[in-house]
């Protein structure tokens, strides 16, 4: 049976002040009013046959995650602290295969954005096949642009499954972005499909310490309705991803192309390339007067109010106590600049 495995976690700090460690990226509505969450549990609905999803976030959004859920069926697992993909990724393998030994895993993180769902169903369902022959199976986008934000996916030779992973680079620099986009080379979206035995083999193989972490955490993990919460042995695991834990070493890695276009909404220029405009290119939320601006994201909270006039190609958000202004040419210095405001934190205050 097919799992789907929703990752709910990250500190978006490249989405402050809206996006912070007590409301992280995936819980907060960025487009038509819907969060990345609910967004991913819309996909994984469309999967006929398909288990309940299985959700891994930190045991300090259990509240905000049960809330989303709304009466949804879900299993929870809660970290006690967040230790990246590859532990997550893991405890959700050891937690579905103690009851379904045959599982297919199919991971999504919960902070993208999918407008396709029949493309997304149609590229899942052909990476589900090749999964069953016991592959790990990786979702590659065409890159719209080289970019050191994504890592990227090197497509090797075909076998009868499909098509081999020669390489999993990550976060490469601009200039050696350049050149993976004008080979061919795939963005990886951080979406894979693959056997729960695989992925337990891949860690045990590759990241001994991740998987034995994660198998402690699990057994020793406290259950309540559909609720396991981790035991201490979870704060043991390395903190890694995923792609360096695994990916870049398995030789079980097969690639598929998507179908259908796809922004993580890592930054404020990603979600207003992803948002409706008006005709001069603006996405305004809240109470937000624009008077001869072009090309802007304008956010206000509630019992705010913004006005901007004669702007270009700015993020203005509004929060009650914080405010960012930048130009989208320069959003990747958001994290740089986080780091330098002294009281002013990514946490808020």
């Amino acid at each position: 049976m097919l799992h789907p495995v929703i990752l709910c976690g990250g500190g978006g700090q490249r989405l402050w002040p809206v996006s912070r460690p007590r409301r992280p990226k995936p819980f907060i509505p960025l487009i038509g009013g819907r969060s990345g969450f609910l967004e991913a549990l819309d996909r994984a609905a469309l999967i006929a046959g398909a288990a309940p999803p299985t959700v891994v976030t930190g045991a300090d959004h259990a509240m905000i995650a049960r809330q989303a859920l709304a009466g949804r069926r879900a299993d929870l697992i809660l970290e006690p602290d967040a230790r990246d993909t590859a532990a997550a990724i893991a405890t959700a393998a050891h937690w579905i295969a103690s009851r379904d030994p045959e599982a297919i895993l199919l991971i999504l993180p919960a902070d993208h954005h999918i407008a396709d769902t029949k493309g997304f169903a149609q590229t899942l369902a052909q990476a589900a096949a090749c999964a069953a022959d016991g592959w790990i199976v990786a979702l590659g986008v065409a890159p719209a642009a080289p970019s050191s934000s994504y890592g990227y996916i090197r497509p090797g030779p075909l076998n009868a499954d499909g098509q081999e992973i020669a390489a999993f680079i990550e976060k490469p620099s601009p200039a050696l972005a350049r050149s993976l986009v004008a080979e061919g080379c795939l963005w990886n979206c951080g979406i894979f499909v693959a056997p729960a035995r695989t992925l337990l083999a891949e860690l045990a193989a590759h990241a001994p310490d991740v998987h034995a972490a994660a198998e402690a955490a699990v057994a020793g993990g406290k259950r309540r309705g559909r609720t396991l919460r981790l035991g201490d042995a979870a704060l043991s695991a390395p903190t890694i991803s995923f792609d360096h834990a695994v990916m870049q070493k398995t030789d079980r890695g097969l690639v598929i192309p998507a179908t259908f276009a796809w922004s993580d909404l890592g930054t404020w220029d990603a979600v207003l390339a992803a948002s409706s405009r008006d005709g001069d290119g603006n996405h305004a939320v809240g109470t937000v007067a624009l008077e001869r601006a072009r090309g802007c994201i304008v956010r206000a909270a509630e019992g705010m109010t913004a006005i901007v006039i004669g702007a270009r190609r700015l993020a203005i958000i509004v929060e009650r106590d914080e405010v960012l202004v930048c130009d989208l040419g320069q959003v990747d210095g958001l994290k740089t600049a986080l780091g330098r405001t002294g009281s002013l934190s990514a946490g808020g205050r």
